[in-house]
């Protein structure tokens, strides 16, 4: 009698869906034959696109969630994707909005809160608001990371500068890409870190004013980022003129692929389909 009870216990847990606990106690997966982050950036190409998994698998996950993680990286990615915000006391969250309203339901904002407050809310799924050293934690160097600082417009470069500090204090110099919108921003991080590629992501209005920050751009900036239906062949063409890989954002679609990988050719690309991006990747070789 004793037996056949532990037996309807065991087959009831097993029938329970996954926690967040259960998640985060889940074995870690790694990214399958994971190539050094120097030599995929120097080998990006339209041939050989860099897939970067946009805020991990948002389709059936909460943004940049343990879930959202392991999904891409099950489904063949190197590089998942943090955007990191600087809490009131010092801490980087990963988050794609200042405010978790959205993805909590709680009014609770990264930029004017301490971490205490932060960690009392919870993502959709009950996974908790992580802060890069978690991530840094969970997934050690078993894949690459390509991390934005985030902050809010006429911020200065506290959020670069506290990303420099964990990104040395967890040694993962050769584990990442750095991206960030604000030109200061980039130079201030890669004056700590010269070894660390860079991606720049552009906003104008315009293909002539494009241009002219392409052409200004240091040269030590790896990636020239722009929204997927801002970039043109002649933009392209002018970033691989002056030395930058591209970079389009983000992939959704079947015609976004076949836009970003065949019409544009462009180097590197973010997207919400990991497994189809890279079935695609592999199928118009």
């Amino acid at each position: 009698m004793i037996k056949r009870k532990l037996i309807s216990t065991l087959l009831i847990l097993l029938a329970l869906p996954l926690t967040a606990t259960s998640v985060q106690a889940a074995k870690v997966p790694g990214a399958k034959n994971l190539t050094p982050v120097t030599r995929s950036v120097n080998h990006a190409s339209p041939s050989s696109p860099i897939i970067f998994s946009h805020r991990g698998s948002p389709y059936n996950n909460p943004d940049h969630s343990f879930s959202g993680y392991n999904r891409a990286i099950k489904d063949g990615t190197q590089y998942i994707e943090q955007d990191v915000w600087l809490s009131k006391d010092g801490k980087l969250f990963v988050s794609h909005d200042d405010n978790l309203k959205k993805s909590t339901g709680h009014n609770v904002t990264i930029s004017t809160s301490n971490s205490s407050k932060i960690k009392k809310v919870k993502l959709n799924n009950g996974e908790k608001i992580h802060q890069l050293k978690d991530v840094f934690n969970r997934y050690d160097k078993k894949v690459h990371y390509i991390i934005e600082a985030k902050k809010n417009a006429g911020d200065n470069t506290d959020t670069e500068k506290a990303l420099v500090k964990e990104v040395k204090k967890y040694k993962m110099t050769k584990n990442i890409i750095m991206q960030d919108a604000s030109l200061p921003g980039i130079k201030s991080f890669h004056k700590s870190l010269k070894k660390v590629p860079t991606l720049w992501l552009l906003d104008s209005a315009s293909e002539r004013q494009y241009r002219e920050q392409i052409e200004n751009a240091p040269r030590y900036i790896d990636f020239i980022s722009l929204k997927l239906d801002q970039w043109t062949p002649k933009l392209v063409k002018i970033a691989h003129k002056n030395g930058f890989k591209t970079n389009g954002w983000v992939l959704n679609t079947y015609n976004d692929n076949y836009t970003a990988l065949n019409t544009l050719k462009l180097d590197s690309v973010f997207t919400n389909d990991t497994k189809e991006t890279a079935k695609l990747i592999s199928h118009w070789k």
